[in-house]
């Protein structure tokens, strides 16, 4: 059983080696825009700059592998009208914007990024169901026969209901990110980002481990908030666990979301089960408990994987602000500095929408509407004109 993600099973050659670019011969030192961080919100932005004509880009990541962290290790889900239960409108209708561009660029890139429909089942127990049936067509309220017309091998407790929302999308995280890097300019991994100077209101130099910069503009994308722009935030990282099985004798055409746990079907018969919050947690290791609960949860669930062996296992960490408040901002004190951070489990279904509201507003310098729920907790100025990132 491997530790690592189970979609990197699925990437080409080519593939491969776009997440892996190094360190290229040639780096444009005074890019117009200079991402940091080189997850799928930064490549995003990076694209989106491209597209919308925006001149050079150059984006560098301290890692050796582009979506080293959460961006290649999520479940790849990509369902904004499940947040329709948990969040606000703003951030519903953002993330629908985010699947709507996804698809339009896997139809232009021949389907490079390998978007999936898909559908979802957020079951109830009988005491439960949702407070109230969001509006639209793509959702259903189901009884315990409606799920078993749909869901034969699920177990369903007596009373249960489901909430069946259609019309989402899922994609292997890491090819993702590859179609996003193949297109994202110049792409540096294994640069660290270790500095910028600041003269009036500008960004003038980025220092970095391979050289300085001067970029027309930043846009910093690195999962928390560096400093000492976090100084007065509480961020953290929080770990979760997942797990994949070989393919076995099972229906499974729904992504289910229970108090038993989630599991999702993989393309190649498989099941991908986990998502846990495990806080507290900060060993790069899978713990044997946790991925033993999930796989409790997994045959309670669905029955029929009692004897499917575990093929992956693997643990990421997601980057949080407190109150689960993604951030997409101007840098206090700059007219140039851009910041996306703090996505928690969204990042992969918001990177597009991100990356087009950060274009729109380097090229009118005014703020979209659509990100103003977005800010960051707090504008306190820094009284310094060299900032350590």
């Amino acid at each position: 059983m491997t530790r690592a993600a189970v979609w990197e099973q699925e990437l080409s050659a080519a593939e491969r080696a776009a997440l892996h670019p190094g360190l290229p011969q040639e780096l444009n030192r005074r890019p117009d825009v200079l991402v940091v961080g080189g997850g799928v919100i930064g490549l995003a932005t990076a694209v989106a700059c491209r597209i919308a004509g925006l001149g050079s880009v150059v984006v560098i990541e301290r890692a050796e592998r582009l979506a080293s962290a959460a961006s290649g290790g999520n479940g790849g889900a990509i369902a904004p009208d499940m947040h329709a239960l948990t969040d606000s409108a703003e951030f519903v209708a953002f993330g629908r914007a985010s699947l709507a561009l996804y698809r339009r660029l896997d139809a232009q890139w021949n389907g490079a990024i390998g978007l999936r429909t898909t559908r979802w089942l957020q079951m109830f127990p009988a005491a439960g169901g949702p407070p109230a049936l969001p509006v639209g067509p793509q959702f259903e309220l189901l009884d315990g026969a409606g799920i078993r017309v749909l869901e034969p091998d699920l177990a369903l407790s007596e009373g249960c209901t489901a909430l069946l929302v259609g019309g989402q999308g899922a994609v292997n995280p890491q090819r993702l990110a590859a179609a996003l890097a193949g297109r994202a300019g110049i792409v540096a991994s294994g640069v660290e980002a270790t500095g910028v100077r600041v003269r009036g209101d500008r960004i003038t130099a980025v220092h970095t481990s391979a050289g300085d910069f001067q970029p027309g503009a930043l846009v910093v994308a690195t999962g928390l908030i560096p400093p000492p722009w976090s100084q007065p935030v509480r961020q953290r990282w929080v770990k979760g666990h997942l797990l994949a099985t070989a393919p076995g004798p099972w229906q499974l055409n729904s992504v289910v979301s229970s108090d038993q746990g989630g599991v999702s079907p993989l393309p190649a018969g498989g099941i991908l089960s986990g998502g846990t919050l495990d806080h507290g947690d900060t060993s790069p290791e899978p713990r044997p408990e946790i991925v033993a609960g999930l796989v409790a949860g997994l045959h309670r669930l669905l029955p029929a994987t009692r004897h499917a062996p575990l093929t992956h296992r693997w643990c990421c960490f997601r980057p949080v602000i407190d109150g689960r408040h993604p951030v997409i901002d101007q840098l206090p004190g700059t007219t140039n500095g851009w910041l996306s951070a703090g996505h928690f489990t969204t990042g992969v279904l918001m990177a597009a929408a991100t990356g087009q509201a950060l274009v729109s507003w380097i090229l009118s310098n005014t703020r979209p509407p659509e990100t103003a729920t977005f800010d960051l907790p707090t504008h306190k100025p820094i009284a310094s004109s060299v900032w350590a990132m």
